[in-house]
């Protein structure tokens, strides 16, 4: 479907950006860039506005994690980072009504890609960590701990896995292995081939959209996917 059937085989989702519409065309590029941030199946259940969720998670082969129904006819793909305050902000204030709305109704799918900052020390650990916990079926909840705790060192991140009951000894033989840095470096390399340069990114099926859109702004634009494919 699009570019990213073409580049990766399957579709995929991540992001962070103050609230504007979520078509970069449409602004001056002086100002996309200070509404984004420069720049990396299992039940989890998370609670998000004092409403509990569950979540079904796939970790996909690229290191993405998938929520959602399989064949869900729309594909949101997000470019996300964990100390970004506008993917912060999608996480507690999108999320849970996005999920409502099209997630848990099977006609969205959502996938999100970490893309670590150089600028922060930790957030290639943070990426990490996350990528290690979602080996477990706990990569949701990982997700949301790493907006709230951060992964200023080993230490954090061992008790994150703990507070998710995750096996410890397969954590940290995870956030050492070759293999889960290989994976890291190969989420990186899909945001180089599409050109993302900036967090949040999301991909609506293929389309690039670059900031935090308006929610109403983002169902808009689910909707008219959902009509040409129906």
């Amino acid at each position: 479907m699009r570019i990213l059937y073409t580049l990766l085989g399957f579709v995929l989702l991540s992001g962070c950006a103050p609230l504007l519409p979520p078509t970069p065309e449409e602004l001056p590029q002086q100002l996309q860039e200070e509404q984004a941030e420069d720049i990396g199946e299992q039940e989890a259940v998370t609670e998000e506005e004092g409403t509990e969720i569950t979540l079904v998670e796939r970790l996909l082969p690229s290191g993405f994690i998938e929520i959602g129904d399989r064949e869900a006819p729309v594909v949101l793909l997000m470019f996300t980072e964990h100390h970004c305050r506008y993917c912060k902000d999608f996480y507690n204030q999108h999320f849970p009504i996005l999920h409502r709305d099209f997630i848990d109704q099977g006609n969205v799918r959502l996938q999100i890609a970490i893309l670590p900052l150089k600028k922060y020390p930790d957030s290639e650990r943070a990426a990490t960590g996350l990528l290690c916990a979602a080996v477990q079926g706990k990569g949701m909840p990982m997700h949301k701990l790493l907006f709230e705790l951060g992964a200023r060192d080993t230490d954090v991140l061992m008790s994150e896995a703990v507070t998710l009951e995750l096996d410890t000894e397969l954590f940290a033989q995870c956030l050492e292995s070759p293999d889960t840095k290989a994976t890291i470096e190969r989420q990186k390399s899909i945001a180089r081939s599409l050109d993302v340069t900036l967090v949040p990114t999301f991909f609506l099926n293929g389309e690039k959209s670059v900031g935090l859109p308006y929610y109403p702004d983002l169902r808009g634009m689910i909707e008219k996917q959902l009509t040409v494919n129906n």
